[in-house]
């Protein structure tokens, strides 16, 4: 855990967890032709929902769970991947009324297939963890190990590397990509969030109120690195 505001890293019991304002999205990772012959489509996108927009720099691979059913949906956004059981919570949502299921898959089925990071030149892997759950979102979990410890522990597991394009003070590196280099990560929110959405990655964003940690001293939110 890492305070930008205090510059230090904070151990959990120095953690207070108060309410905050996050941004969510739901943004569409495009499958490679590798994904697209398992899935029996000309095209398709594997469908995230995170409430940090600004770790989408450091997305390395999408976990599903091997157990769940996971759908080809035809809708009016194109072909979208997500699982079964969240798939209409999840199209209310966004707000796409047309969508038709026309294939299913065991998640396991679909383990290290490949797609596209939304504005980065990087290939990312369908990988799979029991952390999966069907509570929200849509069963298809942005996964940037630099920044989570679930997405870390999985992403050792498959040898998949560990960056971390945020600084001590908070900002985006180089790493992160020359559009969103430099900024601070609030503000990175809302420039990814316009970029996804200019380039027709993002299908939905929303403000919700959660309970999010803090540091104890500065009492300001904490981000994972």
């Amino acid at each position: 855990h890492w305070s930008p505001v205090s510059k230090t890293a904070l151990a959990e019991a120095e953690i207070e967890y108060h309410n905050h304002k996050s941004p969510t999205m739901f943004l569409k990772m495009e499958a490679n032709p590798d994904a697209l012959e398992v899935l029996g489509v000309d095209e398709a996108s594997f469908v995230i929902w995170t409430t940090t927009p600004w770790t989408i720099p450091a997305n390395m691979a999408i976990c599903l769970n091997e157990k769940f059913d996971y759908g080809v949906y035809k809708t009016s956004k194109g072909n979208l991947v997500l699982a079964v059981g969240l798939a209409e919570s999840s199209f209310a949502t966004i707000g796409i009324e047309d969508a038709e299921l026309i294939k299913t898959f065991k998640g396991g089925e679909l383990e290290k297939l490949t797609y596209k990071h939304p504005f980065l030149d990087r290939t990312g892997l369908i990988i799979l963890g029991e952390h999966v759950t069907l509570e929200a979102g849509t069963g298809c979990v942005h996964t940037a190990p630099g920044h989570g410890q679930d997405d870390y522990v999985v992403s050792i597991r498959y040898g998949i590397d560990v960056i971390c394009p945020v600084d001590q003070d908070g900002h985006l590196t180089d790493e992160a990509g020359e559009l969103f280099s430099g900024m601070f990560y609030e503000k990175a929110n809302k420039a990814i969030l316009a970029h996804t959405e200019i380039t027709g990655h993002l299908l939905h964003t929303e403000i919700i109120e959660h309970s999010y940690p803090h540091d104890w001293r500065s009492k300001t939110p904490i981000i994972f690195k």
